[in-house]
């Protein structure tokens, strides 16, 4: 008997307002080239960069909302391919649709869900961790995260403490998981920083959909009942209203809060890959390419005695004069000039400008 094949699950949900004005609700960050100096939107790269894991086409779970964009964006992919989020209910709803698909369309042979906003390199290594997790999850009645070497002490990332080595692959260790620290204070994530043993979260996951399924049962039963009803009309006439109905009534809740923190058999494969998260402007400006001045400006830009500013235009010209540490970005008639560092805050100014009224920017 053939042996279930891997299968890749990419989200792709997310409002990107931290990249605001280039995110907005008709164009979030999924949609946008943050990543370093690559030209393709996120989405795009994610869908490249995993293609030789699985001779099958990734499950792509994004809002219904952008089905214009995203088929235009991907249009190599099957509609079969996308399972369409009726609204927002956070990452763990999202897990969970791609593991009823998988296990509809395939078996139940190791799912790796990846997001569609990371920064990751080598591509070789990583393309390895993934594979080394898929490998470990196949007889594993648990989940395997991937866990990334911290480089500084990062307040907007999860963190996990790693327990006892279980095994090696050539990829990285693997570790049995302690607990999960979410998004730290400065002060603590220094303190595990110097104490050792803490990794990041890099959001990235492989289990046996049954695994997953099963433990959402047991942990989250509000969630899964509804969606494994919606679920079992999956390809068939009337799928999306179920799915709406079911949207309708289960909680918003990360899969971490949900199911990863509360589950008993969670192991962690570390690896030293570089990677980001890519959640705001500030780690854009970490791998765009910089010159002489630490200036990182891409669009119609001109700078004088100006450093170490993140310039980001798509219309119009913008021009700096004796400034330095900002992010300026440029979307049409609108303009963000912030301090570099408050990447995390461009949320609160979306915020009050939603209290404002004025959706005419935010659309």
């Amino acid at each position: 008997m053939a042996r279930a094949p891997t299968r890749i699950a990419i989200l792709a949900g997310g409002s990107g307002t931290r990249f605001w004005p280039a995110g907005r609700a008709s164009k979030p960050k999924q949609l946008l080239p943050l990543d370093g100096d690559d030209q393709r939107p996120l989405l795009r790269a994610t869908v490249d960069r995993l293609k030789p894991l699985s001779k099958y086409p990734p499950i792509v779970v994004a809002p219904k909302n952008l089905k214009r964009a995203l088929r235009k964006l991907l249009p190599e992919l099957p509609e079969e391919a996308f399972l369409w989020e009726p609204e927002a209910r956070n990452t763990c709803a999202a897990v969970a649709l791609a593991a009823h698909a998988a296990k509809a369309d395939s078996g139940n042979g190791p799912l790796i869900v990846v997001p569609a906003d990371q920064h990751v390199a080598p591509l070789k290594a990583y393309r390895a961790a993934l594979r080394a997790m898929a490998d470990r999850a196949r007889n594993f009645s648990g989940i395997v995260t991937l866990g990334l070497k911290p480089t500084h002490p990062a307040t907007g990332y999860g963190y996990l403490e790693r327990g006892v080595r279980l095994s090696s692959s050539k990829a990285g260790p693997i570790h049995r998981v302690v607990r999960f620290v979410e998004k730290p204070s400065r002060a603590r994530a220094g303190r595990m920083l110097s104490r050792g043993g803490y990794l990041w979260n890099g959001g990235t996951f492989a289990f046996r959909p049954s695994v997953f399924l099963d433990a959402l049962d047991q942990h989250q039963s509000d969630l899964a009942w509804p969606l494994a009803r919606a679920c079992r009309r999956m390809g068939q006439r009337g799928f999306q209203q179920s799915l709406a109905r079911a949207y309708s009534t289960v909680p918003s809740i990360s899969v971490d809060y949900a199911v990863m923190e509360k589950a008993r058999a969670v192991e962690v494969l570390s690896t030293k890959i570089e990677w980001d998260d890519l959640g705001s402007w500030d780690a854009v400006a970490r791998h765009r390419t910089a010159d002489e001045n630490g200036n990182r400006l891409r669009g119609d830009v001109t700078a004088q005695d100006v450093r170490d500013c993140l310039v980001d235009v798509e219309d119009g010209h913008v021009a700096l004069l004796g400034v330095k540490n900002l992010v300026v970005v440029r979307r049409g008639n609108t303009v963000l000039v912030a301090k570099r560092g408050k990447g995390e805050s461009v949320r609160q100014l979306v915020e009050r400008l939603k209290e404002e009224g004025r959706e005419d920017l935010l659309r």
